[in-house]
């Protein structure tokens, strides 16, 4: 009695070389295209998220910037323009505050609006110590209003210096960083090591 024939004889069989080999080589080039494809379309999927993403924005913005319709009979908005009237102080004019146009080099500080930085000039070109020190004082004030902490700290310690051993004394209008700066002067004035002759 003969057996029936293996239907899987032929598969199971061994293959000649050359064909094991074209199979082998067709099979990796089959997962290569199929890895790269793969990568791609991960990629690909990746990009149209954060396209989608800002689309979403965009629209999100689009949508909000929109005015919304005032109901019929709801008041219209009005923008009101209000000037603003900024005096600027200019030296040698005749104002309420210099009579006679002063032009004598000493700063008249009251009611002078001058920036910071125009303060701190005129003390660096001021002949006089204590007009300086004044400018200076001002110029610090000035900067640590518009929280410029640098500036306000410099003009400070300049104030400390051309106003001297009088200006060390804490005055109510002190700012906090005037004060700060006033106690480590003070400090530093008299923890100041003995000069030794020799």
């Amino acid at each position: 009695m003969t057996e029936p024939p293996d239907d899987l004889a032929d598969i199971l069989s061994p293959q000649p070389e050359h064909l094991a080999e074209q199979r082998r080589d067709a099979i990796l080039r089959a997962t290569e295209r199929q890895l790269a494809r793969d990568r791609w379309l991960r990629r690909a999927s990746r990009v149209a998220v954060v396209a989608a993403v800002f689309l979403v924005g965009g629209l999100a913005g689009w949508f909000a910037r929109t005015p919304v319709a005032q109901a019929p009979g709801s008041p219209a908005r009005d923008v009101v323009v209000v000037p603003v009237p900024v005096p600027v102080w200019t030296p040698g004019v005749d104002s309420p505050s210099n009579p006679g146009g002063n032009t004598s080099g000493s700063p008249n500080l009251v009611g002078s609006p001058m920036s910071a930085s125009d303060a701190e000039l005129r003390a660096e070109q001021a002949d006089d110590a204590s007009d300086a020190a004044k400018l200076y004082r001002l110029a610090g004030d000035t900067f640590l209003r518009g929280q410029d902490y640098a500036n306000a700290t410099r003009c400070y310690r300049l104030f400390l210096v051309r106003g001297g051993d009088t200006v060390l004394s804490l005055e109510a209008d002190d700012s906090w960083l005037l004060v700060s700066l006033k106690n480590a002067a003070y400090k530093e004035k008299i923890h100041v090591a003995p000069k030794i002759d020799g």
